[in-house]
């Protein structure tokens, strides 16, 4: 089975950026999963992997285990950050070196990327990115100064906050296409149809966004000068804001704050990528501050208080992703998830903290029921989820 996350079409009327799809593939053996070591040491030996990938076709892959099933299946990342879920049917060949595993550099990974997409794309590296793509090198480098302020700005909230972050093991990815038509072509292939519609996403398997240039129609086959660029990117501005959203994701999985793979609560990662997504229509890039009120979600779920919310909304949003995944339903499950997000980061931030801890120290593969989601979140907030309620709803009728 798959599990992906989508920002749906909305019910009201929402920006596209609304729509941006991130990506989080999970294991097809999911249900194999029992037959992991809950909290298994990790190897730190390079090893030469020869994988079944497809009927007829075979992979090296080097990398280092997470995880080694009972059954012989094996969880791998490897050098360049993907994951690999190998099934003791798919495994061909195992060989371990007589190396340390480590990452690839920015330009062997630079090299890499340029291999996989062909002639025409270009790199681009910051001090935390690589950034393979064909739109351009100003649009690029536009990419790379709104990733390195983002990426600052998380690690500054959450420092000030009491959490610790780790650096990333891994340079960041960032695949950007020249036109939607690329991205969408691209998209298709790698994350299946629910993507291609998409400003952008993110995928957990391969640890790599991937964007297109968002005023390629503007330029046309000119370039645009710095003032002409900015104006047309100030029109983007909820496009923009998509972008964001998926590389709060990206930075959240590499820091330690999320675990690939283990059981993240979709309303918290969504939560917490549209807590730093909002809009600033003053900024050039089209983003600036964290947390601000974020108009549009707090809009949709007003509505959805006053029209349609039932009395277990905030059990059900707790307990299951499966509003999340459920087109009719998605819309209201993210603006909730806004919501509580907002509330709990505003207003019980210590506490929200001490919950990112629990749910960063979870074992991969490894998936809570319902229940225990529940009293998890009731045992680090100090109340029932009724009474958290109470708070909340009063707390978001104030909120202007």
């Amino acid at each position: 089975m798959s599990q992906r996350t989508a920002h749906p079409s909305p019910s009201t009327p929402l920006p596209k950026w609304a729509m941006g799809v991130c990506v989080c593939t999970v294991l097809l053996w999911l249900a194999a999963s029992a037959g992991f070591a809950a909290d298994p040491p990790v190897s730190q030996r390079l090893e030469e992997f020869r994988i079944k990938v497809e009927k007829d076709r075979e992979q090296t892959v080097l990398g280092r285990v997470l995880l080694d099933a009972q059954d012989g299946g094996l969880l791998v990342i490897g050098r360049d950050g993907k994951l690999w879920s190998v099934g003791v049917d798919e495994l061909v060949r195992r060989k371990v070196t007589d190396e340390d595993f480590s990452p690839l550099s920015a330009k062997a990974l630079g090299e890499q990327l340029r291999g996989e997409l062909g002639a025409g794309f270009e790199i681009v590296t910051t001090k935390h990115y690589v950034i393979c793509s064909n739109a351009g090198r100003q649009y690029s480098q536009w990419c790379g100064t709104l990733f390195e302020r983002l990426f600052d700005a998380f690690r500054n909230y959450w420092k000030q906050r009491g959490l610790a972050l780790h650096y990333p093991e891994f340079p960041l990815i960032a695949i950007v296409f020249a036109n939607e038509q690329q991205f969408a072509a691209f998209a298709q292939r790698d994350a299946g149809p629910d993507a291609t519609s998409s400003k952008g996403y993110f995928s957990i398997t391969s640890n790599r966004m991937v964007m297109y240039d968002l005023v390629a129609e503007a330029r046309g086959a000119a370039a645009l000068s710095a003032t002409e660029f900015q104006q047309r990117l100030g029109t983007q501005a909820f496009n923009v804001a998509t972008v964001v959203h998926e590389a709060t994701h990206q930075i959240a999985f590499n820091s330690g704050m999320h675990t690939r793979y283990a059981d993240n609560p979709l309303w918290l990662t969504e939560g917490m990528a549209m807590f730093f997504e909002t809009p600033d229509l003053n900024s050039k890039t089209g983003w600036r501050t964290v947390g601000i009120v974020n108009d549009l979600r707090l809009k949709q779920f007003r509505d959805f208080s006053t029209k349609r919310r039932p009395a277990d909304s905030l059990a059900t949003l707790i307990q299951s992703d499966a509003r999340f995944t459920d087109e009719k339903l998605a819309v209201d499950a993210y603006a909730e998830a806004w919501s509580l997000s907002y509330f709990l980061i505003k207003n019980r931030p210590a506490d929200y903290v001490r919950y990112l801890e629990r749910l960063a120290a979870k074992p991969r593969l490894m998936w809570d029921t319902p229940e225990q989601r529940v009293a998890e979140f009731e045992e680090v907030f100090g109340k029932k989820v009724n009474e958290i309620e109470a708070d909340w709803v009063k707390a978001m009728r104030r909120l202007k």
